[in-house]
């Protein structure tokens, strides 16, 4: 018994730690307390452009790029769900803990398909920035974890 339990609350610990982006405030990606009033720019595709100072040319490639990775990325999340609703029926229904530990495993491959979706999007992106634009790509690359997890990246 206190195996199984031990094993339970091991996967339990697995599916916490496994979740990706982060935050309150309803879905991934923020829980500010701060009221959105509306100032400065509000989608994310302005914060980039308006962070990195990205010429009209520059944000339109950006554009492009990510709407072609949110389509690559949407059946991932999609499936991404669907795992970690399995892995919840799995520990409600008392199944073992081997069982738990192969849908942790297949989600987390899941999680790690994204990110490879979410870098690859980035490093396009910052590749073709000018040398004072990619010193502050960090800004872009805090934004990548998640960015996909919308049906619209350029949705908040």
């Amino acid at each position: 018994m206190t195996r199984r339990i031990l094993m339970l609350g091991l996967a339990a610990a697995a599916v916490a730690f496994a979740q990706r982006g982060g935050g309150g405030g309803g879905g991934r990606g923020g829980g500010s307390l701060a009221p959105n009033i509306g100032f400065g720019p509000t989608s994310k595709l302005d914060r980039i452009t308006q962070g990195l100072k990205l010429s009209k040319e520059q944000k339109k490639d950006l554009k492009e790029t990510f709407d072609e990775a949110q389509k690559e990325a949407a059946p991932v999340h999609e499936q991404i769900l669907k795992a970690r609703l399995e892995i919840g029926e799995a520990v409600a229904a008392g199944k073992p803990g081997d069982e738990i530990t192969k849908d942790v495993n297949a989600e987390g491959a899941l999680e790690a398909q994204m990110a490879a979706i979410e870098l690859k999007a980035f490093t396009k992106f910052a590749g073709s920035l000018d040398p004072e634009q990619q010193q502050r790509a960090g800004m872009l690359f805090i934004m990548m974890p998640g960015i996909f997890s919308n049906k619209n990246w350029n949705s908040d």
